[in-house]
């Protein structure tokens, strides 16, 4: 075999394993939002950044390996990785990874569940009492204000 032919076998393959590394990253990133909470704006902040990333991680794979040259079966050696990695494992993996994460923080954590639940009970006995009070007071302060 050629030289030639064993350097772009070796970047098909370096493609193929940067897709997979590109995919875990996002793997990560979903059993994240699994783990936590997020909003709308904080999924689409992630996703930009994310997709940064990975414009970052492909150019850098073309410079380093490819002298930059864009070569479509590079980008299709960078999907094939992401199409293996997600038909086998990824799914697997971020549904247990999140589920053993999830049990953990839910017994970690579910002190700290009942005890902030008692604080927010106090708090709103608190306000609900002051309420008045501060009504009261700003009626005055009002009243005092235009006259």
């Amino acid at each position: 075999m050629s030289p030639g032919i064993l350097k772009e076998l070796q970047f098909f393959g370096l493609a193929v394993i940067r897709g997979v590394f590109i995919l875990i990253l996002y793997d990560l990133l979903r059993i994240f939002r699994r783990i936590v909470p997020h909003g709308v704006w904080a999924v689409a902040l992630e996703d930009v950044l994310y997709w940064t990333g990975t414009a970052f991680l492909v150019f850098q794979l073309l410079y380093r390996e490819n002298d930059g040259a864009v070569r479509g079966y590079a980008l299709f050696a960078v999907a094939v990785g992401m199409l293996f990695y997600h038909q086998t494992v990824s799914s697997w993996l971020v549904e247990h990874i999140a589920g053993i994460l999830n049990w953990c923080f839910g017994i970690l954590l579910k002190p700290v569940h009942i005890i902030w639940k008692k604080v927010v009970q106090v708090f709103r006995i608190a306000m609900r009492f002051y309420k008045k009070k501060l009504k009261k007071r700003l009626k005055e302060f009002i009243i005092i204000l235009f006259s």
